[in-house]
């Protein structure tokens, strides 16, 4: 019989909660009910629900509703709490394949992600960072003799003595791609072999057998902290670890790396500006470019009461003007209202 990873007497609360964001993390946990139109599943078809099931959180995840308001405001948090350069050094690497992390934890799906408990989206935990920068330190080191060895004492730790460096959980970038999570499927050749601990011979002629994973892309903010002599020194590290050895499961076969050079981020898209273009176009019936460089919009914008909500819609305006030529020359007398009242309220212009 399937495996069902939630209790009946849930199942009623749970689907009239489907209005909020879905928590990525239950979803891959607790939401699978297996292929209930048979009590008895060949594994074929158990396989086949699987993957279908996996697709459908993936799905989700494309949805902006996911990446919600809450996960947003936690990351620019985080931030600018770590933005001081004599305490802290921030990367922002971009997965240039994508990323297995935290398959260990999978239950009956037979898949797992690492996704934060309280936002419900996946990260890479401090750490993996710290174990792959490691190992990668003293592989590099290892020529230099006893001083190789003192430099990675002092950076990461040692029996007598702690770390100078800290390295932090690694957050996904909100709007670093369409969606946090990816569907792929993982193939065994020799599935006996593999099952028997090579007891059964690996064979020409077994059957590959796909398997349906979790994966994730886009990019990641790394942050390391201590003494800031030493924070360059961590940061060219972790970065070329990441470039050349990768992280996460499957590393062998081209999972897990980071572009070598660091990204400097676009202003992000912010979900506020289309939702409100949406709205003013329902009621106006205006084009797109004109609700976009005219007075109604910011006015819209200018009255948003979260300071850091506004900062955003405001740079990802200003972006979407700029890219059209009419940041610098407005067309027109509403486009020149409308970029003053942006000035106005635009911090640090």
């Amino acid at each position: 019989m399937p495996t069902l990873l939630m209790r009946e007497s849930l199942r009623a609360l749970y689907n009239a909660a489907h209005g909020s964001a879905p928590h990525i993390g239950l979803l891959l946990q607790r939401d699978w009910e297996g292929d209930a139109n048979q009590q008895q599943s060949l594994p074929e078809r158990e396989e086949e629900a699987k993957t279908k099931y996996i697709r459908k959180v993936c799905d989700v995840t494309v949805c902006d509703v996911t990446v919600d308001d809450l996960y947003r405001h936690a990351f620019r948090r985080w931030k600018g709490a770590t933005t001081d350069q004599q305490r802290f050094r921030q990367l922002t690497l971009a997965l240039k394949s994508r990323l297995f992390i935290g398959t260990a934890g999978g239950g009956a799906l037979e898949t797992a992600c690492a996704i934060g408990h309280s936002h419900g989206m996946p990260y890479i935990p401090g750490s993996s960072v710290k174990g792959v920068v490691n190992a990668h330190a003293r592989q590099r080191f290892a020529g230099k003799g006893n001083k190789g060895l003192a430099v990675c004492a002092e950076l990461f730790g040692s029996s007598d003595l702690a770390g100078l460096i800290s390295f932090h959980d690694a957050w996904w970038v909100p709007g670093s791609a369409e969606s946090p999570l990816v569907p792929e499927v993982v193939t065994s050749h020799h599935m006996k072999y593999y099952s028997t601990d090579g007891e059964t011979p690996a064979t020409d002629w077994d059957r590959p057998v796909p398997n349906a994973q979790v994966a994730v892309q886009g990019r990641f903010l790394f942050v390391v902290e201590g003494p800031s002599a030493w924070l360059g020194l961590a940061a060219e590290i972790l970065a070329d670890a990441l470039s050349t050895r990768g992280i996460g499961a499957k590393t062998r076969a081209g999972y897990g790396f980071f572009n070598a050079t660091l990204e400097v981020m676009p202003t992000p898209t912010c979900e506020w500006v289309d939702r409100a273009i949406a709205e003013l176009r329902k009621q106006t019936n205006a084009l797109e470019g004109d609700t976009l460089r005219g007075r109604l919009l910011a006015r819209k914008c200018a009255a948003i009461e979260d300071p850091d909500l506004k900062q955003a819609a405001i740079a990802d305006i200003r972006r979407r003007l700029q890219e059209k030529g009419w940041w610098d020359d407005p067309p027109g007398k509403a486009a020149r209202d409308a970029k003053n009242t942006y000035l106005q309220h635009l911090a640090h212009e």
